[in-house]
C-alpha cells in the first residue's frame, strides 16, 4: 500500500496561538499552496481518498481530489490541545501543567486534552484499518502535523521524539510505502 500523507495549508491564526481541534480557516494564500500541492500528486492515481473532517483539512481534500469522495475521519485530527485551545502559548507556557507536558509531551495530557501517546493509540487504530482494506491501493490523507508524524512512528518505525524533529511543512506531501 502507498500512503500519501498531505498537511493542509498555511492557516489564518495569529501567531503563537494553539490550535489542534479549533476548527481555524485557511490563510489567503491557499489558491497558490493547493496549486503546489497538486503539481506534485499529479502522476498519482489514488483508489480512496481519507482526510481529517477539520475544515483547513476538508477544504484543501475537496479541492485537491474534485469528483473523488471523501471519507471523513475523526482519527485524523490534530493533538487535542483541551484548555489550551485559542489560547497564546505564551500564557499557557508558565503554567506547571505547561511545564509537566513539555517535559514529556508524549505522555503528559494536555488539561482536558490528549498526551500525544493518546493521539499516536488513535492514528495507529485507523492505520491498521486502512492497511486491511487498502492493501494494494494508493491512498491519500489529508491532515495536520501531528497525525502525519504519528504516522511516520507507525510506518517508519521512528520514535515520537525522532519524529518530531522532522520538520512536516503546510502543504508538505510525502509518500510513504509499507
Amino acid at each position: 500500500m502507498d500512503i500519501i500523507l498531505i498537511r493542509h495549508t498555511k492557516v489564518a491564526a495569529k501567531e503563537g496561538i494553539c490550535y489542534g481541534h479549533t476548527d481555524i480557516e485557511l490563510a489567503p494564500s491557499f489558491e497558490k499552496e493547493k496549486k503546489s500541492i497538486q503539481k506534485k500528486l499529479a502522476h498519482n492515481k489514488f483508489n480512496v481518498v481519507y482526510s481529517s473532517p477539520l475544515s483547513r483539512c476538508k477544504k484543501l481534500a475537496q479541492a485537491i481530489f474534485p469528483g473523488l469522495e471523501i471519507i471523513y475521519d475523526e482519527r485524523l485530527k490534530e493533538l487535542n490541545f483541551g484548555n489550551w485551545e485559542g489560547l497564546n502559548w505564551d500564557e499557557i507556557s508558565s503554567s506547571e501543567e505547561a511545564k509537566a507536558f513539555f517535559e514529556d509531551y508524549i505522555n503528559t495530557t494536555c488539561p482536558e486534552g490528549e498526551s500525544y501517546q493518546d493521539m499516536l493509540k488513535r492514528v495507529s487504530s485507523f492505520y491498521e484499518e486502512i492497511k486491511v482494506k487498502h492493501k494494494d491501493s494508493q491512498v491519500a490523507i489529508v491532515s495536520h502535523g501531528g497525525p502525519i508524524r504519528a504516522f511516520l512512528c507507525i510506518i517508519e518505525g521512528i520514535s515520537p521524539k525522532d519524529a518530531f524533529e522532522r520538520k512536516v511543512d503546510y502543504g508538505e506531501v510525502i509518500k510513504t510505502r509499507t
